[in-house]
């Protein structure tokens, strides 16, 4: 059954199986992310895909996420702390490491890492818009916009019978009784032995494997997120093999991931014998960036390596 038919539907049952309120200042979306929408997100992420060098030394935040703008090109929307927005992420954060041929992604989770403030509901993270924007900040202010998202578990809820005890076949014994004139039907059976009653073997029921999967999910993925855990960013029920599960984009790609390569991920080649090849490993550029006595407000005063443009 496609997953698209049952949005309508499946978005009734959540709301009268008591989906948890929107906060203030939430947005809620239905459905799966259209097909443009996923072009213009695979271009950002490419981006992000260039392998570059770096060495921070007590850089301010707000520097290093001009610098990797600057050096990618993509877009981004940071969330910056200030009077209207007392969640945003702090601009003088300093920033302290050094990262050798690593993705502008990893560089940036790592800078987010660092720049996490004691008290911050979850952290900071990233996640990517519609539009095709990377959303940087911290998790309490990218949960104001949701999705839902169905995700098919049958696979998942699938039981495999381990048939043990089976009969036993003797073929010298049905030889014997085909050599001496056997075989009208009235011979008796080559099988022996086994337990024919092994269809009826107790185990759990599909709603508790079902209920072993949600458990593993808002175990392992953003914990303190999940309503089921005193969280307000993330929401899951089980509907005829289906989780529908209401959640920010950057919740949603560690159950999924992104269903996509990214645009500058991928190279399409042909080899000497004609036959098409798709490499998906990006190439290694210097991309040195030199950080040294970089003033706080000065981000565009960054040097980088030609070849990193």
């Amino acid at each position: 059954m496609a997953l698209k038919s049952l949005g309508v539907a499946c978005v009734s049952l959540v709301l009268a199986a008591g989906l948890a309120p929107l906060a203030v200042g939430q947005q809620s979306s239905i459905g799966p992310v259209s097909r443009e929408a996923r072009t213009r997100q695979a271009e950002s992420l490419g981006r992000m895909m260039k392998t570059i060098s770096v060495e921070y030394n007590q850089i301010p935040l707000e520097s290093v996420m001009k610098n990797l703008v600057d050096v990618t090109g993509a877009p981004m929307d940071i969330s910056w702390r200030d009077d209207r927005n007392p969640n945003g992420l702090d601009k003088e954060a300093l920033i302290n490491f050094k990262a050798e041929n690593q993705t502008a992604l990893s560089i940036l989770e790592r800078a987010l890492g660092q720049a996490q403030v004691d008290g911050t509901l979850g952290g900071n993270s990233w996640q990517l818009t519609e539009e095709g924007t990377i959303e940087v900040g911290t998790k309490e202010y990218l949960n104001r916009t949701r999705r839902l998202e169905i995700y098919d578990i049958s696979d998942l809820l699938l039981v495999v019978r381990d048939y043990s005890d089976v009969p036993q076949f003797d073929l010298n014994a049905s030889l014997q009784a085909a050599s001496s004139g056997g075989g009208g039907g009235g011979g008796q059976s080559p099988f022996s032995g086994g337990n024919q009653n092994q269809n009826n073997q107790q185990g759990q029921s599909e709603q508790e494997r079902a209920d072993e999967v949600i458990r593993l999910i808002t175990e392992l993925i953003e914990s303190d997120q999940w309503t089921a855990n005193g969280g307000n960013a993330a929401n899951i029920r089980y509907y005829k093999q289906q989780l529908l599960v209401t959640a920010p984009d950057y919740v949603h790609r560690q159950l999924a991931g992104y269903p996509f390569v990214p645009v500058a991920n991928m190279r399409v080649e042909r080899g000497p014998d004609g036959k098409r090849i798709v490499t998906f490993e990006p190439k290694r550029g210097s991309g040195v960036v030199q950080t040294d006595a970089v003033p706080s407000k000065a981000a565009s005063d960054l040097p980088v390596d030609a070849s990193t443009k």
